[in-house]
């Protein structure tokens, strides 16, 4: 696949080595690149490239803002978020605006090679899909497929739990915890949503409590509720931190890396568990929340 690219970085060294990896390995071509945001949407607008690799911080229209005005076009684009940037709120906002990826500085080739790979894989599935969708619409098909598929449609205490799963934590006692916590809050509107995630941790637990209470007449010690998910976490948080000692690469820890803990605190649990640190990382049990939640949002 024949991929194009375009790229947006105010640095021009940032800007050669991404082109020099593209073309070195055989990635595709690279038809456009720009130091700031004003140009670039212009000529994203006219060129429509399949992948954009775009810096966080820019003069003017930084990153998100870019990936926002883009997105108003409705081009089929795909969005690498290139930084060093890791703040939670940044990062959270980032994947909720539509990037796919993040790519660190320092640029390193390996992580460039998987993560355009990760992206390139995207896109040849969705062709796949297209492909299908278009053979059983040729067939007068499509209708009745799309309503066998949304038969299917997995609840989203399901898809929790999928994701517990794939971070090894879903045989915690915690993890029921997590599930009905983050039911708790994705189930309201945004507004109300926003409410709760603004509360106290102290408060969430006591909702949570009072849930129990309501539900099953089964109440539990609040005090306990914590800890199950402190634990819990913090295992989700070892583990992720394996994934990356074991292949930096690895889909799950790009993917939860960022929007489920934050990244400083992962580096710091690797060295950790390589023994070059005394301390592990910490997790936020709020940032937790909202990086499933976020992640809910984004499958739909």
């Amino acid at each position: 696949m024949n991929d194009r690219f375009y790229i947006i970085d105010d640095d021009k060294s940032i800007r050669r080595v991404l082109k020099n990896i593209i073309d070195q390995y055989d990635l595709g071509i690279v038809i456009g690149e720009a130091d700031n945001g004003k140009d670039a949407i212009k000529d994203i607008q006219a060129l429509n490239p399949p992948i954009i690799l775009v810096d966080l911080l820019l003069p003017g229209i930084d990153g998100i803002g870019i990936v926002a005005e883009i997105k108003k076009m409705n081009l089929s684009t795909n969005f690498i978020m290139i930084s060093e940037v890791t703040s939670k709120d940044i990062v959270s906002k980032a994947y909720t605006m539509g990037v796919e990826f993040f790519i660190h500085k320092p640029i390193n080739v390996v992580e460039v090679l998987s993560i355009i790979n990760k992206v390139k894989e995207k896109l040849t599935m969705h062709e796949v899909i297209s492909s299908f969708e278009h053979a059983f619409h040729s067939m007068s098909m499509l209708k009745e497929y799309k309503g066998n598929i949304k038969t299917q449609t997995i609840s989203e205490r399901d898809r929790i739990k999928k994701v517990l799963s794939q971070l090894g934590i879903l045989g915690e006692a915690g993890s029921n915890d997590l599930v009905e916590m983050i039911l708790l809050i994705s189930e309201q509107e945004d507004m109300q949503r926003e409410g709760l995630l603004n509360q106290k941790l102290s408060e969430l637990y006591k909702m949570l409590n009072k849930r129990y209470e309501d539900d099953a007449d089964n109440s539990s010690n609040v005090g306990a509720i914590e800890q199950r998910i402190r634990r819990a976490i913090n295992k989700a948080l070892r583990n992720i931190a394996n994934m990356g000692i074991e292949d930096y690469g690895n889909e799950l820890f790009i993917r939860y890396s960022n929007t489920l803990f934050d990244f400083k605190e992962v580096r710091k649990q690797m060295n950790f568990a390589r023994g070059k640190s005394n301390y592990g990382g910490k997790i936020s049990v709020k940032k937790f929340i909202e990086g499933i939640i976020v992640e809910l949002k984004s499958e739909l």
